[in-house]
């Protein structure tokens, strides 16, 4: 989600509220009207560029101009007593997608994570149950849940799902998962049935149980394979993702090989590109490794199950640091709202059709190249 910060008065706890630019409120929703102080009614909380607004009612102001301009009618804002603004749902970037973030709380403690686990300090599943009323009159097609290690809150979680299905039946759901707790069948079987579009994406770094523990940060192993079971059971989907660090970038052929042989009823595997923060950072001398060193292994991963009738993909990589026989695989895979371009990709061909960078990523890892034929 993109965050600003704003000056606030008369906000004393978390609020979520739905921008409009419309006079009046005649509807139960909180919202948030866009004013200079003409006349209105019924609203929430009032925005404006400048404090001029003259009433007690909570007040946001001095935004960046940015965000001023993206605004649009629909908008989903949550507002902090300090003047933090999160942006849950933006129009201009993702008309037909919603993130539910479930936790900030995690059974595991990835090398890699961008997102490091910590306390919640307010009600999330308030949040996203909100998020999902006041959007369920929009055409929403796709919903990514995420946390932390959503699987962590078992009541909220199916709760949301079983929400998630009602206001949107046709929905499909990305849920991303270490799978730990599902090696609890009940578990699985309970998620499985609050929602029948779930899409399990699960990571899965590597192909033997001392190098997946140590990535994860976790004795889960085990638990992850007796998981896939599970959701094979009950005819789930079941994606793995494979993210690339310098400590599985070697054995991608053979984490591919230990799947076809294993799980070969999974719909998808994806390899991924390290979003370089959190904990990725922290680590990026024990875990980094530039495109140029793995892509011949990256090649030799996605032809062997490609040629086996598997469904394989490449994630946040751009064209100009893989293999030219890996294109086929890209997937335009960043969130819109943190994916970025240099100034280089301005030139390339590709631009319109590539995966991008992460504007979170905190280092350079590479050279761009733009294509030009």
């Amino acid at each position: 989600m993109t965050s600003y910060q704003a000056k606030v008065q008369n906000i004393n706890s978390p609020i979520v509220v739905q921008v409009t630019f419309k006079k009046l409120n005649l509807t139960s929703r909180k919202t948030i009207y866009y004013t200079e102080g003409e006349f209105n009614f019924g609203h929430t909380v009032y925005l404006a560029k400048t404090k001029r607004i003259n009433t007690s009612k909570p007040t946001v102001w001095g935004l960046d101009d940015n965000f001023y301009s993206n605004l649009l009618e629909d908008d989903i804002i949550q507002i902090f007593p300090d003047g933090r603004i999160n942006v849950l749902w933006e129009k201009r970037l993702n008309p037909y997608d919603i993130v539910l973030f479930i936790t900030n709380q995690c059974n595991a403690n990835c090398i890699m994570c961008p997102q490091p686990p910590h306390k919640d300090d307010y009600s999330l599943y308030d949040t996203n149950l909100l998020l999902l009323e006041y959007l369920k009159d929009q055409p929403i097609k796709k919903i990514g849940i995420t946390g932390g290690e959503p699987t962590v809150k078992r009541n909220d979680l199916v709760k949301l799902l079983q929400l998630s299905y009602k206001n949107y039946p046709t929905a499909k759901v990305d849920l991303l998962t270490n799978a730990k707790k599902l090696s609890d069948f009940s578990y699985s079987k309970e998620l499985s049935m609050s929602n029948p579009n779930i899409n399990f994406c699960i990571s899965f770094p590597s192909d033997n149980l001392e190098d997946f523990n140590s990535i994860i940060g976790a004795d889960v192993f085990t638990d992850v394979l007796i998981a896939v079971q599970n959701l094979a059971k009950l005819r789930q989907n079941i994606e793995l993702r494979i993210v690339i660090i310098k400590q599985n970038s070697n054995r991608l052929v053979s984490i591919s090989e230990f799947i076809f042989r294993n799980f070969p009823f999974v719909i998808h595997i994806a390899f991924m590109g390290m979003e370089v923060i959190g904990h990725a950072f922290d680590n990026i001398n024990k875990i980094n490794i530039r495109p140029d060193e793995y892509n011949g292994s990256l090649l030799n991963a996605v032809q062997f199950l490609s040629q086996r009738d598997m469904a394989v993909s490449i994630y946040n990589i751009p064209y100009c640091l893989v293999d030219r026989r890996c294109w086929r695989f890209l997937r335009n895979s960043i969130s819109a709202w943190k994916q970025s371009y240099s100034k280089e990709c301005n030139l390339c061909i590709k631009k319109n059709s590539c995966p991008g960078l992460f504007e979170t990523t905190k280092i350079d890892n590479f050279i761009l190249l733009p294509i030009t034929e």
